[in-house]
């Protein structure tokens, strides 16, 4: 065997680590850029939503979404407040831009745009009873706005009050799609 025919055999272990390592850092990164430049997190403060989301558990939000598509029932938003405070709510679109709402003992009647009247099916609220607020009489959605109600509606400030009233499309931040802590409640939001 010559000096120049000599052929180093190669390590295996060390190429795996390596490998392994640029890996972990290339999630890493695209984790970084998905959760900064494509979503948001928000930390759910009160039980307005209780018990699909809790006080102190943390959200991703979804802000790409919206961008391609329009929001809708049932979606979890995460919106800023009109008061200017800089605080974010946590809630669900009941109706869409156009709509008339209404709330008559404990059911929410829609009227669509179209003038079709229904008893919307809420699978989501987590009380029997709850208060109609400025709801009792019919309450039109604006064009570029949502009815939202909190799934506890009675710990929820929400569109059934004048002070909250409905929220413009240009308030909503995102979609809440991810519960991202503690630990132990990680999972998609419902």
């Amino acid at each position: 065997m010559g000096y120049y025919d000599y052929k180093p055999e190669p390590n295996v272990w060390s190429d795996k680590v390596i490998k392994w390592i640029a890996d972990i850092i290339t999630v890493a990164l695209f984790a970084f850029f998905i959760v900064s430049y494509l979503g948001d997190r928000s930390e759910v403060i009160g039980s307005s939503m209780a018990p699909g989301l809790e006080s102190s558990q943390v959200v991703l939000i979804d802000k790409l979404s919206y961008e391609l598509r329009e929001p809708d029932r049932f979606d979890v938003i995460i919106y800023r407040s009109k008061t200017g405070d800089q605080k974010c709510y946590v809630k669900r679109i009941i109706a869409l831009p156009g709509e008339t709402v209404q709330i008559i003992d404990n059911q929410i009647y829609i009227t669509s745009r179209e003038g079709e009247k229904y008893c919307l099916e809420d699978k989501y609220c987590q009380v029997e009873k709850f208060e109609s607020g400025y709801a009792d009489e019919p309450v039109t959605v604006g064009s570029n706005e949502y009815f939202v109600l909190g799934d506890n509606r009675n710990l929820s400030e929400d569109s059934r009050f004048s002070y909250v009233g409905n929220i413009k499309k240009s308030d909503i931040l995102g979609k809440a799609w991810l519960i991202a802590s503690p630990f132990g409640d990680i999972g998609f939001v419902k």
